[in-house]
């Protein structure tokens, strides 16, 4: 190396150091956090002005535009880019449009049109007009624990959807009860089985919006113990994408066909081998049961199966006639219409919607009347054993014990006992299911 880069270096490696003990003596230790320059508050104006409409009853978004000061050719551009997002006269009543506007001269900088609670749809204001995106709603994937034990005069419905405890939106609570009837609806009646003293604790995954409704969920394990028999469940994915929900045993818990086919049930007129018709006047036989319902209820598919007739048939009126394996005919009665694509030769499944309740043919009122054959033969639902759908495949009982173990561990590690009602994060588990009645 030449001397004069030698001394060049030695300059450079001295004014480095000199600044080092310049800033930190040695003795005197590093500088305080205190002493360091603090910047003051500085206050940053809103750039925007933010306003909320309504959108009313019988009322347009047009309407709530000119309400809001977007008239003319720029209501007019902002309308047609809307319209590649969705038709503004499907917007209903209830729905929420946000107009953002610069402070400066308050003209429109944006306008957000809530869709619903995932899809909002935000329209810039440019120099050469409106451009448009849709915002999703983000969201988060967690597990909830829930807990708790049916007081003296309440129902499931009323220990979980009244519980404070619980940090759960209202709406979410109730939508977990109905969840929960789903699951045990081929075991429990949840109306008339539950009886002071019950427990119940559960885990469900959840994807959740920031206001703590959920988008989507699904209970992982389940147990109810009423009158001190336990009926657990836990989901399993047995066949597929497609899970369903297994006892400790692996016995699934769902038998072939649903009992009822409403979502509410209000038996107006039972089975019968003899019974007196109000329209035709004579006495013959009720080979159904009739539920009483409000026009247009939607009516459920009891079991998996083929459409293999959608039509009128005579004092029926409108009727479907589901075709299901081992003999099995449901038939559903005096609807007021058939839902979408419904007709001679479509596959369902069980819970679809096939139709809506009516009045047609012969009858006094609107209900649906229900029958259940084999082979022919009339069946009274009500009464008769139900068949049981498929359990866990034995080839895959080793993986369902597998995951058992796992989610009993859990459940029983977050909560050993059910001691009241409370919420937490983890979970899945199952329990033993004897009995195919309700």
């Amino acid at each position: 190396m030449s001397n004069p880069t030698r001394v060049m270096l030695l300059v450079l490696l001295a004014t480095a150091t000199w600044g080092i003990t310049a800033f930190w003596e040695p003795d005197g230790g590093p500088p305080e956090v205190d002493d360091a320059p603090v910047l003051g508050a500085l206050y940053a104006a809103p750039v925007e002005r933010v306003e909320t409409h309504v959108l009313g009853r019988g009322e347009t978004l047009d309407r709530v535009l000119g309400r809001a000061e977007i008239v003319g050719r720029e209501m007019a551009d902002l309308l047609l880019t809307l319209r590649e997002y969705t038709n503004p006269r499907r917007l209903r009543a209830g729905s929420e449009v946000t107009v953002r506007r610069w402070l400066s001269d308050g003209s429109p900088r944006a306008v957000e049109l809530r869709l619903n609670a995932d899809s909002t749809v935000r329209l810039d204001r440019e120099s050469l007009g409106w451009s448009g995106r849709v915002m999703v709603t983000p969201t988060t994937v967690d597990t909830v624990f829930v807990a708790g034990e049916i007081e003296n005069g309440r129902t499931l419905y009323e220990a979980v959807v009244y519980d404070d405890k619980l940090d759960l939106p209202p709406a979410e609570r109730a939508a977990l009860v109905v969840e929960l009837a789903e699951i045990y609806a081929f075991k429990l009646d949840f109306t008339h089985d539950i009886q002071p003293g019950d427990r119940y604790r559960l885990v469900y995954e959840r994807e959740a919006r920031p206001d703590g409704t959920a988008r989507n969920r699904r209970v992982l394990i389940a147990e109810m113990v009423n009158q001190g028999r336990e009926y657990g469940a836990v989901y399993f994915e047995a066949g597929g994408d497609r899970g369903e929900y297994f006892d400790r045993e692996g016995r699934s818990l769902q038998t072939m066909f649903r009992r009822y086919p409403l979502d509410y049930v209000r038996i107006t007129s039972s089975f019968a081998w003899r019974r007196y018709h109000p329209v035709l006047g004579r006495y013959r036989s009720h080979l159904g049961t009739d539920f009483g319902a409000a026009p247009g209820t939607p009516v459920k598919a009891t079991g998996a199966g083929v459409v293999s007739f959608a039509g009128w048939d005579g004092g029926y009126g409108n009727l479907v006639k589901i075709r299901h394996p081992n003999g099995y005919e449901t038939r559903y009665a005096h609807l007021r219409g058939f839902a979408r694509g419904i007709a001679a030769g479509k596959r369902v499944d069980q819970g679809d919607v096939i139709g809506y309740v009516g009045a047609t043919g012969l009858a006094t009122g609107p209900h649906l009347h229900y029958e259940l054959r084999q082979n022919g033969q009339a069946l009274d639902p009500r009464r008769m054993r139900l068949p049981t759908k498929p359990g866990v495949p034995e080839e895959r009982l080793p993986e369902f014990k597998e995951l058992l173990e796992q989610r009993v561990a859990l459940l029983e590690t977050y909560a050993p006992t059910p001691a009241g009602p409370r919420l937490a994060r983890a979970v899945d588990e199952t329990e033993r299911t004897p009995s195919g009645e309700n």
